[in-house]
Formats: structure tokens, C-alpha cells, sequence
């Protein structure tokens, strides 16, 4: 008897390890940083409000406190009505309503608080962002014909959780 209950615990030991090496694979995305020959954001957009949702006021954000009253600030998407992007091989820039801008490098950096990591998997662009309290995940999704462009975020800390998408759709001078 005493034999098959080490047993048992062992094998439920190695099943156990097993699954959380699994889990822990599972977990992260693999981001290529090279992006795919279609991918290609350079240019104007604006926002498409009757597809896009919006965040919630920054001032009821900014009363409950904790880290979401930092997400208009850091991801100025959720705000913006226009974007100029200006995309290279390593990089782009891009310019929020024309006053707020953002470097996103592909690989991974760090930006004030937050460790970012960015490049394409199943040909969307993911920027990934974790921060000692909080995680944030963008996702661009480029229409076939490239004249539209998703951009779902989801903010989670240990409190609050966010999720909104913006849609753009490329101007008709880039076209």
C-alpha cells in the first residue's frame, strides 16, 4: 500500500509538471519581427466612431483611482479621431490627432512603466504591455484591401478590467 501511494504521488507529480510546462507554453504569443509584405500601415486614418466604442470619461476614470486612470494617457488610441503612421522595417511612429506620439519598435523595450513587446503573429500586428500591476494587449488587424484598420485593446490590473475596440479606415489621400 505504501508503495503504491508513492507511486501515485510521483506519477501525479510528473503529470502535474507536465501540464504547467504545457500551460506556461501556452501562455505566451510568438511574434515574428518581421512584418508581413501586406502589413503596411503608413499613412492617414481616421476613426470610423460608428464601428468604435470609447472609453469610458477620463474623469469617472481618473476618480476610481488605480492603474486605468493611466490608460488614455499611455494608449492615446482610445482618444484619438485621426492617426498619421509611419511605418519602416523596425518600426513606426505614429501621431494621435496630430499632438500625442508613439515609437513602437518591433522586439521588445521598455516605455515609462511599461515593458512592451510588439510584432506580428497570424498576420495582425500584437503589442503586448506588462506593467508591476497591470497587462495590456493591442491588436491591429489590417482589412484585406488595407483601407481598414481594427484596433481591439484590452487593459487588465488586479482590479478593473477594459476592453475596446477602434476602427479606422485609411483616407482617401492614401489611397
Amino acid at each position: 500500500m505504501r508503495r503504491t501511494l508513492r507511486v501515485g504521488h510521483a506519477v501525479r507529480a510528473i503529470v502535474g509538471a507536465g501540464l504547467l510546462s504545457l500551460l506556461a507554453g501556452c501562455t505566451g504569443v510568438p511574434l515574428e519581427s518581421k512584418p508581413p509584405a501586406q502589413f503596411e500601415l503608413s499613412g492617414s486614418w481616421q476613426l470610423v466612431p460608428e464601428e468604435s466604442g470609447s472609453p469610458p470619461p477620463e474623469r469617472t476614470v481618473r476618480s476610481r483611482g488605480g492603474m486605468l486612470s493611466f490608460v488614455t494617457q499611455d494608449f492615446a488610441v482610445l482618444r484619438a479621431r485621426k492617426m498619421q503612421i509611419e511605418q519602416n522595417p523596425g518600426s513606426m511612429g505614429i501621431y494621435y490627432d496630430g499632438r500625442d506620439y508613439r515609437d513602437v519598435s518591433w522586439g521588445t523595450r521598455r516605455r515609462g512603466l511599461w515593458e512592451v513587446e510588439a510584432g506580428w503573429h497570424e498576420g495582425r500586428l500584437i503589442i503586448l504591455s506588462k506593467a508591476s500591476d497591470a497587462d495590456a494587449r493591442e491588436t491591429m488587424t489590417l482589412s484585406p484591401d488595407g483601407q481598414r484598420l481594427r484596433v481591439d485593446v484590452q487593459v487588465k490590473s488586479r482590479s478593473e478590467n477594459l476592453a475596446i475596440t477602434r476602427v479606422f479606415r485609411r483616407t482617401p489621400e492614401d489611397q
